[in-house]
């Protein structure tokens, strides 16, 4: 990263020499008025990527990320949604999101080249990591209104559990599209702040006619509670045909819990012993609009869960998996299970819990990290009450509440 200070009389004279030296694509990383007894100047301190003058490359083009379920989850989040950079007119310019076709991790800076390219690759992501915490510092540490106001929603951010990486960078690129004299004005921030987060949420109800939905996900976190309210939802009120599989052959109570929901309901209930006899339960019920299938609570690390979950998936393509995850889990425990669970194509997440968590922001950084839609939400043990189909609006809600 090539930074260098500039001194002019104006604003504008510091930009053109900007823009001579640097081109376009240059970074503006500060911009301070200087007054002394021989006058006033402006110095703006400015980046780009490489020396202009051919000095040592300093990074490299941005590409997709191979083998994204190995990466640390702060490599994840170097770079959400787009890269922003603002040019030497004061607007943003946003480059192409990085897409992976990894199943973990969409978005992402470059890391994954020759081996030999590794090392260099590290530290360029480190300083760019540095160049964004530094543009967070130098807005916090000036005592203007400016600072308060962002230092006050950064605040309600981490206290709400996003990810410091992705605070800095939604604040940073959301007021690169603010104009200065508006800069103060937190109405102003926090609704770029939303527009620019929105952008980023993924939700969709993957349930349509013809459905077939296997809820995986760790123990605990409800699958089975959560099928209830589904099949409830569909069958009662929407009148559908409904069928319902249990996979889980290692607790005896979660089968008679669902076989109970099942005749409350009237929708049929079978038990699958394994893969096989799991798919020839799905093409027993070809007549039903839905099929959902209630999987065995299991460690995410567990191989022979997941290879079983895998083998249904060859057998039965058309089966979808949900993941489902209590919003009481924290990051670790977030990102473990979607790196693990992922080898079976996960196609959407739902959450559970909400009413037993304080902090919100280990969804978003789940939904980051994994570049899949958000299906439910689920806040309470009521069948069927308790379950809400997810949409940007109410993410938004609970994720940036100030």
């Amino acid at each position: 990263m090539y930074i260098k200070r500039y001194s002019a009389s104006t604003v504008k004279d510091a930009m053109k020499s900007i823009k001579a030296e640097l081109g376009t694509e240059a970074l503006i990383l500060n911009t301070k008025k200087i007054s002394s007894n021989t006058g006033t100047v402006y110095e703006v301190v400015a980046a780009v990527e490489r020396d202009p003058k051919g000095g040592p490359e300093a990074a490299s083009a941005v590409e997709p990320v191979s083998g994204s379920n190995r990466r640390r989850p702060e490599e994840l989040y170097a770079n959400m949604a787009s890269s922003t950079s603002v040019t030497s007119g004061g607007t943003a310019q946003s480059a192409p999101p990085v897409v992976s076709s990894s199943p973990v991790a969409t978005v992402a800076l470059s890391g994954a080249g020759a081996e030999a390219d590794r090392g260099v690759n590290s530290r360029i992501e480190e300083e760019l990591h540095e160049i964004k915490e530094f543009c967070a510092k130098v807005m916090a540490a000036t005592k203007t209104p400016v600072s308060k106001v962002i230092g006050s929603i950064e605040a309600e951010m981490l206290r709400n559990g996003i990810d410091k990486r992705l605070v800095n960078n939604i604040l940073i690129k959301s007021c690169s599209e603010i104009a200065d004299e508006k800069m103060s004005d937190r109405l102003e921030i926090q609704t770029e702040m939303k527009h620019r987060v929105a952008r980023a949420l993924k939700v969709q109800d993957p349930l349509t006619d013809g459905s077939v939905m296997a809820f995986v996900g760790p123990t605990g976190v409800g699958k089975t509670t959560t099928i209830a309210k589904l099949a409830a939802i569909h069958a009662l009120k929407k009148k559908k045909k409904v069928a319902m599989i249990t996979f889980d052959n290692y607790r005896i109570a979660a089968v008679e819990q669902i076989k109970v929901y099942g005749k409350l309901i009237g929708a049929p209930v079978d038990l699958a012993k394994d893969p096989m006899e799991l798919s020839r339960l799905i093409r027993s019920h070809a007549d039903k609009d839905l099929i959902l299938i209630d999987t065995a609570g299991r460690d995410s690390s567990n191989k022979a869960h997941i290879g079983e979950l895998q083998m249904l998936a060859e057998l039965e393509p058309r089966v979808k998996f949900n993941l489902v995850l209590s919003a009481q889990m924290r990051d670790t425990s977030l990102y473990d299970s979607v790196r693990n669970f992922s080898s079976v194509d996960i196609d959407s997440l739902t959450f559970t819990k909400l009413d037993e968590s304080d902090v919100y922001g280990p969804i978003f950084n789940t939904m980051v990290l994994a570049g899949k839609s958000l299906a439910y939400l689920t806040n309470g043990q009521r069948v069927p009450e308790d379950i809400e189909v997810a949409t940007k609006e109410r993410l938004l809600d609970i994720f940036l509440p100030c």
